[in-house]
């Protein structure tokens, strides 16, 4: 694979891209809750040598740009459970801090634990758990014990719950947790993640968080509820992600634009 520092070279002299002030993570089909880009520069992860998500509602590209003239990078997820290599999961967050990234989304579509959430609520993630049975930063160069105590950034949280309650939406608040996938939880294990205080899952945010703590940024994260568990019979289908996920993309889209204009 090549290197982050080979690829961050391409990117400043090629296509003259700079210092990075928010970047976002896009989670499955929410695209469209990112705001408008001025000065748009697309870069395909093929180009650059980089591996291309394999799931579908991942555009396997980097898209650089302007919002409100801060400068803004929207990042394809790479997951784990596609390749069994955390390298690849990992290299977009190093590219992401040679180009002097600050602050950092997380995006995610999710499962709802929490009873009480209903398909197309937004929840900001306040803490995770790590349920894979793994850490992203195990045999990282160099190795650092990181701290998680401020994992998702209290002052960012603040400022963003602060703008959801000025434009009257409504936005949860709880604890996510991720496990590997990419199958999804059985009840068993979704009443498991419920009795131990989880309101939401996914199968990469955690790893993404931990990463992007591992690189000094200030995370942000927002969690979309596209299905939430029941006792039902229904069976799961990522078609249902994706569709779903369009009911809370202009929620996020209004907060992201007032966030990144503060």
């Amino acid at each position: 694979m090549i290197r982050a520092d080979k690829i961050v070279k391409i990117l400043k002299n090629k296509y003259n891209i700079g210092e990075i002030d928010y970047a976002i993570v896009v989670g499955s089909g929410l695209m469209d809750s990112i705001p408008n880009l001025e000065d748009v520069t697309i870069v395909e992860y093929k180009n650059l040598k980089m591996p291309k998500s394999k799931v579908k509602g991942h555009s396997g590209k980097f898209i650089f740009g302007k919002i409100n003239n801060k400068n803004v990078v929207l990042v394809s997820r790479l997951h784990y459970y596609e390749s069994g290599k955390m390298e690849n999961v990992i290299l977009p967050f190093k590219i992401l801090s040679l180009l002097g990234t600050k602050n950092i989304i997380l995006l995610t579509s999710c499962g709802g634990i929490n009873k009480t959430f209903s398909v197309g609520d937004i929840m900001l993630i306040r803490d995770h758990i790590n349920f894979t049975g793994q850490n992203p930063l195990v045999n990282i160069e160099p190795l650092e014990f990181t701290s998680m105590t401020n994992a998702y950034d209290k002052e960012l949280f603040d400022k963003m719950k602060k703008i959801a309650e000025q434009n009257d939406i409504n936005i949860r608040q709880g604890i996510h947790t991720q496990l590997l996938g990419p199958s999804y939880e059985t009840m068993a294990e979704v009443e498991m993640l419920r009795n131990m205080g989880a309101d939401t899952v996914s199968m990469s945010t955690v790893f993404d968080c931990i990463i992007s703590n591992y690189f000094k940024f200030k995370v942000c994260a927002i969690a979309s509820v596209v299905n939430v568990f029941d006792k039902s019979d229904d069976n799961l289908s990522h078609e249902e992600v994706l569709l779903n996920a369009k009911k809370a993309c202009n929620k996020i889209k209004i907060i992201l634009s007032n966030f990144i204009k503060e």
